[in-house]
This record gives structure tokens, C-alpha cells and sequence, in this order.
């Protein structure tokens, strides 16, 4: 191809080699419509292609996230409720979602099956432009919002999946705090608007507005199409030009971002957020101070806004971030920096303290800043934040999400704003730049420009109220009930007629022909074995090693295992602080600050965490394991053992000072995590009810924030208590005994890492324990966890095994069913929760969960109701092949190097064999309607258990006490 060719109607305009993505880019430009291509020609199998549009918005209806649910229910080609769900069942995607941004909306789609990719492309391409949203108006209503009403004589109410999960999203204080931040900072563009939608704003959204959101950006004259990947370009070309963009025509489109003017000076903003009545109002509150910094073109001052951002705030004992804390305005610090839009933001937040303490808060950073930037700035600690960026672009692991998804998400940030879509796929000539830079005074005067003499500035506060979520739904009942009131009779029976209309809609079954148009592969097209991942067990002067042979582009990445057998279950709360503390305290010979720049400047990173570990088949069974994460190149092996052999043997716990402030910061941490990690917490919780691993993993769930809120209120005795437990349980965790040891680097670095871990085992305790007996109360407590949500996290749970079954591959089926098919359908599509999941183990435990739910008494009985599904389940054969294959994208989902290393390890903990792995396998692959049916009397046995956890609003589940064994905040403060 050649510059300026034009071929199947794209003109090439630019082509390139990108050598840090290791492939071509090509830019082409479609000649009738101006649609924008740009395709990463790669060796990589995992092949992605998306389709974005700028999409801002104008107000807070959330239209943006609304149309980007919407175009995904039926289009013209495939006439279905919900296309998406069913390539969720029948594809072997690896990547398959769609995502909206505050400027952008994203289409991305991803597989390493060719017909598969195909199949996928076009699904979504039909979508985007001619989706059945446009002639029915019910989608708006189940994926937007609608009037709800029962009967009659029953109140008003508003329902609609993004209408919930907006009132999900906003119930957690910190993003609130940012959707506030955002609409100070950019009062009058885009930006300052909620692209997902406020909750109190999208029942205002029309259908003529909402059809007009997708008229006037839905088209191929504002479209930006990614190609990535190993793949025939003149093909892709061709078929896209002749099944969609040729029949549409070049048009202007508004679509425009228009920039924010700065501000003459800093502007405030006051903001509260709900919290329960046992919570307390003071030290409670967010401070902020927020600035827009330039424009995300400047690449070079985005990634040394990167790099500050590590280095003043995010390293343990960074300069600015230990200011703060030392004046004591707040328990934790955090810092955002957003560069994914035209005018990229950063702020600086502390959490739990007093809106008084404003101005406070402000002359701390400003006076801080001005000192680094005056000469204080230790460019050491410059080196090790820029380290750390360095070799997380130079390692581009980016986990389950595909490479070649980041790059193109990563391209937005230029090609949106109508710059070189390849500009963000380089970084070495800016990371030379940067480095020369650090000598001559660079990162000082990107301080000065950026915060000190920057007048775009906005103070941003948020505090607690404890009516404010009272006031608010009183508010809405009251206007909804004003609303039914001047309701005619023929108007609340068009209300009862549409709801009545769109639960049958939802309840009608897709036809045969419908369900025949979306494209599926065959059985045939999936490898009938396991996946081998290669694992070998040595001996290294005692150790046993886990030894994977992978190529792993010069880093070496290392698991240790160490056996907790010996911990005392009254000193395991100590042990989950440890995982916490490790690394953050000073040692004999250096400070946690120096500890944190070392760690950046010779590592990949590292940290701990405790894990349970169960033998497969065994759900009573208990291998605790400490584990320890670590990554580095190579060379640096020496320094890595060093460090952690320094950390395990020469840490200094008693300094008060220091302990407090990681006591403060973890116990916030899981404050404001919570709403994001509430599946997570009732699972957590159903698991400790029914068994010893559960039991103990809970430890440092809800239970170790009692511990650390408990701790604070005695600190000098708890203080004293942890040193005394630390000095018990140190010698009996980091012991050369039974240490295992995973490794994952080619054969090349085995040599190195051996003689590193003889030497690291020298510096070890071998002194040998005794065994812990643990005491567990494994009972069912069905508790009911109060927060100030407006929606809830529902689940119920059980272990099959203990209830007599076994597992088998046809549960990983019976998941795609129940999490597209039965859950999809009654508790997202008719009961408006944003999701629902489902998990059955290898061990046993299997667990049902609401996510964002605005029901609860409602969502159990559809969990109750499980079984009678499974045992009336029947499809056609064509169906239930889709199911297998969309059960098979989850479980030959692509994996890197470290991930291989990592699985292969914990298969050997758990003691799943190959074998065992190639069973499961095949009874996916060979699983008949019947084996699904058989599954029936478990899961009925499973429900009859009625072993239950909700989260969620305070309200609702004092509603439903008679459901609960027991009701209590979710964490008591």
C-alpha cells in the first residue's frame, strides 16, 4: 500500500512503523463519508476492532450511556432483543463490551478466531447504525428509565438499568466527589456534564431526545474505526466499505469539544453526600483541590504529570502526599490525574476530614509544592516514579484485557481531538526527552505551571449528611406522587399498559429465525484438549520451585508461598496487617520512603496478600498460604532478594507515628471501597458461613476493619499487642521451612534466580512450629449489611460437595445460562438490576449475586426459582452449541506469561491436575440439554439451604428484617 492509494474507498494518508507496539500503523480515511481508519498491522492473534464516535453531552440525562446500552438491543440484520447477550453465549470472544466516556463512546470487540472476529465486527457495525431502538420506543424504558406502577392504587416509581446503576455508581462518596470535581472544573463544556447520567436528572430524558443523541452522532462522518492484529486489511476494507459505509453520505457533524476558558482564580464548590445515622459527621468529609493542566496533545507533560503524580503522592512517604498527613487534615490521601480527555484534570483529595480545614488543606499543598519546585524536588525519587512508567509500557501486560484494546483506547487521546491516532503508541523519544529533562529543572517547572501558577483551579468539598438520603427520597416519593395525582384515570392506565407491554416484550422468547440471524461458530472450532501449561518441580537447596518456562521479554516474575500453618487464629488478624505493612515501615537501614523509591527504582513491583487455599474436591480443607507478588528484570534479581530479605527480617513496627497513619489509611481504604467491592463482600461473607477456608479468609474482610477501627480507639495497647504478635508470627511465616516458590522466565534466568533464592534462604528462620488449631464458627448468619446505597448486592450461596454432589464442566455451562439467559433476563431485563453473576467451585462453593439491584425480597425469590428453570431448561441444539462456545471464550481466555505461571501454581497448590482440567473440558464439550436438566435437584438443594447476604440501603433491608438472621451496618464506624 502506498500513500495516497485509494483502496475499497479508504485513501491511506500515513503509514508507519511503531516500533514500542512492535507493528505498522496505517491511517486511512474513507473517501465518501470521512470515516476515520486506523489499523495496527501486529503478528498478535488476539485480534480487535472497535468503532467510536464523539458523543458529548449537553446536560446530566445520561443520554450518551443510555444510547450505548440501547444500540446493542436488535438491529436490522439481527431482529433479537439482545444481540449482545447472545454473542455473550456463542462466541469465542476475548474481549466483547461497550463503554462510555465523557466525551467518546467505544465499541470494542476482540477474538483469536477469524470467522468469530468477523461475525463479531459485524454485529456491532449493524448496531451502531441501524439499531431497533430507533422504532421502539421500550428500549428507552428497560435500559433508560420508565414509569413503574403495580396496580392501581399502588405509588409511582421509576425503574431502567442505567437509571439504577447510575444510582449505584453515585452512592460511593468518591465518585460523587469526582462527578462534582468535573462539573466545577468545566462549568461550561462537556465535561462538566454526567456522562453516565445522575439519577435525579434521567427520568427528564425524552425518546425524541434520545433518538436525536443517535441521529446526530451515530454516523460514519464522526466515526473512528480501530483494526488491530494479524488480519487481511484489503478484506476488512472491502466489507466495510460495501456493507456499511457506502451507503451513507459525508455530513458535518457538531460533535465538537469545545475547550474550557481558565479561570481568573480558584472557585469553590460545596458539596454533601448521604451517610447512615450511627455514622459520624465529623472527620468525615472529602477535601479537593482540582485543577484542568493544558491539553492532552502535550505528551510529554502528560507523562511527567504521570510521573509526579507517583512520585509526590502515590509512593509510600512521597513529599506532598506525607505533608498532608503529617498536618494531620485527613486518614488517607488520594490523587487522580485523568489525561483521557482534551483538557486532562488532576486532584489531589484527602479523606475523612473537615470542611473548616479547606483553607488549611490548600496553603499545605501550595506551600509543599513551592518547595519542591524551589530546589526541594529529590530527583532520585524523579527517577524511581519515571522507572516504574518506564517498565509498565515496556512490559505491556495488561492482564485479561487484550493489547492491542489498550492501544486503541490509549490512541483516543489524540485521534479524538483530530491528532496522529499513533502519537500515544510511541513513548521512547519522551521517555529520552524526560529523562534528559531531569537534570534541568523540568519537573520543576512542570510544578510551577501546572499548580502553582495555574489559575484553572476549584476547591471541591463533600460532607457527610445523615439526612440527606432521607430528604432526597422524600423528595422524589413526593413528586412522583404530585405526578400520579394529576395523572388521569386513562393515564395511569396507559402507564399500567405500557409496564403490563414491556414485561411481556421482556418475557416473549426470541423467534427461531431471529436467534438463527446472529452467527455463531461450531463445536468443532475449539481444541478438544486443555490448554498444557508448562510447570516443573525442582529443588532448590531445600525450596521447592514452581518452574515455568515462558518467554517473558526480560522480566522475571516470582511467587513465594509461605505456609501459615503455624499462626494462632487470635494472632491472624495480626497477619492480614502484616500483608498490609509490608514494605511500608522503616528497616535497620533504610526509611519506607527509601524503601519506596528502592522499590521503584530496581523492581516491576511487589506486594502481599494471605490466601485460603482449598484442595479441589476437598471443600474443608484449608492451605493458607502467604504469598508474596514480586517482578523485575533481570539484572536487577540481586536487588529484589535484597529488599525483600531486608523487609521480612529488619522491619521496625514500633514506631507509633508510622503505624497509626497505615492503621488510618487501611481502615478508609475499605471504607470507600466498599460500594465498589460489595459483590465481593457478600461473597465473602456467604463463603465464611459454610466453610473453614471461607471462614478464614474473612479474617480480613468486614471483620479486619472492626479490628482496625478497634485498634485505633486503644492504639497504645493495640500497638503494644501487634509488636508482641509480629514478633511471634514473623519467624513462623517468613521461614525457610516448606517456603514454595513460583517462577516464571525463560531457562535462560533460572540459573540467577536459583543461586538469588539459596542465598535469600540463608537469611530465613528454620525454626520449626507446631501446627495452629483453628475453632471456626461455621454457621449461617443471613445477614443483612446496612450502607446508604440506593440499590443492593443480593446473593445466596451454598457447597454443593457438602451437600452430597460433585463438580463437573456442565456447572461452567450452566454459569453462561444463568448469568445470560435466566438471571439476564429476570433480574437485569425485568427487574432493572445492572447485572447478575454466578460461580460454582471447584471446592464446592457456588454462589447467585445481584449487582446494583434495586429490589431484594424480589431478587431472592428469583434466586429461589433457580432450580425450576434448570429442570424445564430446553433449547435447540443450535442454542445450546452457543452456550457451550460462549462458556469456552471464559475458560481459553488468552493468558500472558505471568498469568500462565501464576494459574499453573495455583493448580498445584489446589491439586487440579491436567487430567483433571481435560475432563472438565470435555464435559463442556460434550454437555446436552439433559446434563443441564440433571443439575436441577443441587441447585434446589442449594436454595433450600437459604444461606443469604444482601448490602444495600438501610431502608430497604429495615424493610425486609424478617428475612435477615441479623441486621448491622456493613461497617461500623
Amino acid at each position: 500500500m502506498k500513500i495516497d492509494d485509494i483502496i475499497h474507498g479508504f485513501r491511506l494518508v500515513r503509514s508507519e512503523e511503531i516500533a514500542e507496539a512492535d507493528g505498522r500503523g496505517h491511517t486511512f480515511v474513507h473517501e465518501k463519508t470521512g470515516a476515520r481508519l486506523f489499523f495496527l498491522e501486529t503478528t498478535d492473534d488476539n485480534k480487535v476492532f472497535s468503532i467510536s464516535f464523539r458523543t458529548p453531552p449537553v446536560d446530566d440525562t445520561g443520554v450518551a450511556h443510555i444510547v450505548e446500552h440501547s444500540v446493542l438491543c436488535g438491529s436490522r440484520k439481527y431482529p433479537l432483543k439482545e444481540p449482545f447477550v447472545e454473542l455473550v453465549k456463542g462466541s469465542l470472544n476475548t474481549f466483547l463490551n461497550a463503554m462510555t466516556f465523557p466525551d467518546k463512546t467505544m465499541y470494542p470487540v476482540a477474538s483469536r478466531n477469524a470467522r468469530d472476529f468477523q461475525n463479531l465486527m459485524d454485529v456491532y457495525l449493524d448496531a451502531v447504525f441501524y439499531p431497533s431502538m430507533r422504532t421502539n420506543p421500550q428500549v428507552l424504558m428497560q435500559e433508560g428509565w420508565h414509569y413503574e406502577l403495580d396496580d392501581v392504587d399502588a405509588p409511582l416509581r421509576y425503574s431502567g438499568v442505567v437509571y439504577n446503576e447510575m444510582k449505584g455508581a453515585l452512592s460511593a462518596p468518591d465518585d460523587l466527589l469526582g462527578s462534582r470535581i468535573m462539573a466545577a472544573l468545566y462549568p461550561d463544556t462537556t465535561y462538566g456534564c454526567e456522562s453516565g447520567g445522575d439519577p435525579d436528572a434521567i427520568p427528564s430524558l425524552t425518546q425524541e431526545m434520545f433518538l436525536d443523541f443517535h441521529a446526530r452522532y451515530y454516523h460514519p462522518s464522526n466515526s473512528y474505526i480501530y483494526l488491530y492484529g494479524d488480519m487481511d486489511i484489503e478484506e476488512k476494507l472491502a466489507y466495510l466499505d460495501r456493507a456499511y459505509l457506502s451507503h451513507f453520505e459525508r455530513i458535518p457533524v457538531p460533535s465538537r469539544i469545545d475547550r474550557q476558558q481558565a479561570f481568573a482564580g480558584q472557585v469553590k464548590a460545596a458539596h454533601f453526600y448521604p451517610v447512615g445515622t450511627e455514622e459520624p459527621l465529623e472527620e468525615n468529609s472529602f477535601l479537593s483541590l482540582n485543577w484542568v493542566i493544558g491539553d492532552t496533545s502535550d505528551q510529554r507533560r502528560v507523562m511527567a504529570l504521570q510521573i509526579l503524580d507517583h512520585a509526590l503522592l502515590r509512593m509510600q512517604g512521597a513529599p506532598l502526599r506525607q505533608a498532608l498527613i503529617d498536618a494531620g487534615l485527613g486518614r488517607d490521601v488520594d490523587s487522580n490525574y485523568e489525561s483521557d480527555i482534551l483538557q486532562p484534570l488532576f486532584s489531589i483529595i484527602v479523606s475523612k476530614s473537615e470542611t473548616a480545614r479547606a483553607d488549611e488543606f490548600v496553603r499545605i499543598v501550595k506551600d509543599t509544592l513551592r518547595k519542591l519546585a524551589d530546589g526541594g524536588l529529590d530527583h532520585t525519587l524523579v527517577q524511581a516514579s519515571l522507572n516504574t512508567l518506564e517498565f509498565r509500557l515496556r512490559e505491556s501486560d495488561f492482564g485479561s484485557s487484550p493489547k492491542g484494546l489498550i492501544y486503541g483506547i490509549r490512541m483516543m487521546k489524540t485521534w479524538l481531538y483530530d491528532g496522529a491516532p499513533a502519537d500515544y503508541l510511541r513513548y521512547e523519544d519522551v521517555l529520552a526527552e524526560l529523562k534528559d529533562g531531569l537534570g534541568k529543572g523540568y519537573f520543576e517547572q512542570v510544578i510551577r505551571t501546572s499548580f502553582l501558577e495555574n489559575p484553572h483551579e476549584a476547591l471541591v468539598t463533600l460532607a457527610p449528611s445523615r439526612t440527606l438520603g432521607q430528604e432526597r427520597a422524600a423528595a422524589q416519593e413526593k413528586m412522583l406522587a404530585e405526578k400520579k395525582a394529576a395523572m388521569s384515570t386513562a393515564e395511569i392506565a396507559k402507564v399500567l399498559d405500557s409496564c403490563a407491554a414491556l414485561k411481556a416484550a421482556q418475557e416473549e422468547a426470541d423467534s427461531e429465525d431471529a436467534l438463527a440471524s446472529i452467527p455463531i461458530l461450531a463445536r468443532s472450532d475449539i481444541r478438544a484438549d486443555a490448554e498444557r501449561l508448562p510447570l516443573a518441580v525442582r529443588d532448590c537447596a531445600g525450596t521447592q520451585v514452581l518452574y515455568s518456562d515462558l518467554e517473558t521479554n526480560g522480566i522475571v516474575y516470582l511467587n513465594f508461598y509461605f505456609p501459615m500453618a503455624a499462626v494462632a487464629q487470635a494472632d491472624l488478624p495480626y497477619a492480614y496487617l502484616l500483608a498490609e505493612m509490608f514494605g511500608a515501615v522503616d528497616t535497620a537501614r533504610h526509611s519506607y520512603a527509601e524503601l519506596a523509591m528502592l522499590r521503584s527504582l530496581y523492581t516491576g513491583g511487589f506486594g502481599a496478600d494471605i490466601v485460603a487455599y482449598t484442595r479441589a474436591g476437598e471443600p474443608d480443607s484449608l492451605l493458607p498460604r502467604f504469598k508474596l507478588r514480586a517482578k523485575v528484570l533481570r539484572e536487577n534479581l540481586p536487588r529484589l532478594f535484597d529488599l525483600l530479605a531486608e523487609i521480612m527480617t529488619e522491619s521496625d513496627f514500633s514506631g507509633a507515628k508510622r503505624v497509626r497513619e497505615l492503621i488510618d489509611e487501611e481502615k478508609t481504604g475499605m471504607e470507600l471501597s466498599l460500594q465498589r467491592a460489595a459483590n465481593q463482600v457478600v461473597a465473602a461473607r456467604i463463603a465464611a458461613y459454610l466453610t473453614p477456608s471461607g471462614r478464614y479468609a474473612e479474617v480480613g474482610g468486614l471483620p479486619f476493619h472492626d479490628f482496625l477501627r478497634t485498634f485505633k480507639e486503644d492504639f497504645a495497647a493495640r500497638h503494644a499487642e501487634m509488636q508482641e504478635a509480629f514478633a511471634r508470627i514473623l519467624p513462623q511465616i517468613f521461614n525457610a521451612n516448606a517456603l514454595m516458590v513460583s517462577v516464571t522466565a525463560p531457562a535462560a534466568d533460572y540459573d540467577e534466580v536459583a543461586a538469588q533464592l539459596t542465598a535469600f534462604r540463608q537469611k530465613l528462620s528454620s525454626e520449626t512450629f507446631p501446627a495452629a488449631s483453628y475453632t471456626w464458627e461455621i454457621a449461617a448468619r443471613n445477614e443483612g449489611l446496612m450502607t446508604q446505597s440506593r440499590v443492593q448486592y443480593v446473593a445466596k450461596g451454598a457447597n454443593f460437595i457438602k451437600l452430597g454432589y460433585e463438580y463437573t464442566g456442565v456447572l461452567r455451562v450452566l454459569e453462561t445460562l444463568l448469568r445470560y439467559d435466566y438471571f439476564w433476563t429476570r433480574i437485569r431485563v425485568q427487574g432493572g438490576a445492572y447485572g447478575a453473576m454466578t460461580q460454582f467451585n471447584r471446592n464446592g462453593f457456588m454462589i447467585f449475586s445481584s449487582y446494583r439491584d434495586p429490589n431484594l425480597a424480589e431478587t431472592l425469590t428469583v434466586l429461589d426459582e433457580t432450580a425450576d428453570y434448570v429442570r424445564s431448561f430446553d433449547v435447540s441444539d443450535r442454542e445450546m452449541d452457543k452456550f457451550i462456545i460462549g462458556t469456552m471464550s471464559s475458560v481459553d481466555a488468552p493468558l500472558t506469561p505471568q498469568m500462565k505461571g501464576d494459574i499453573a501454581a495455583t493448580f498445584y497448590l489446589r491439586g487440579i491436575t491436567w487430567e483433571d482440567r481435560r475432563k472438565a473440558r470435555a464435559e463442556i464439550l460434550t454437555a446436552r440439554q439433559e446434563d443441564v436438566r440433571a443439575l436441577a435437584p443441587m441447585i434446589e438443594a442449594a436454595m433450600r439451604e437459604n444461606v443469604r447476604c444482601v448490602l444495600g440501603g438501610e431502608e430497604k433491608i429495615r424493610a425486609n428484617e424478617a428475612l435477615f438472621g441479623a441486621i448491622r451496618p456493613a461497617l461500623r464506624t
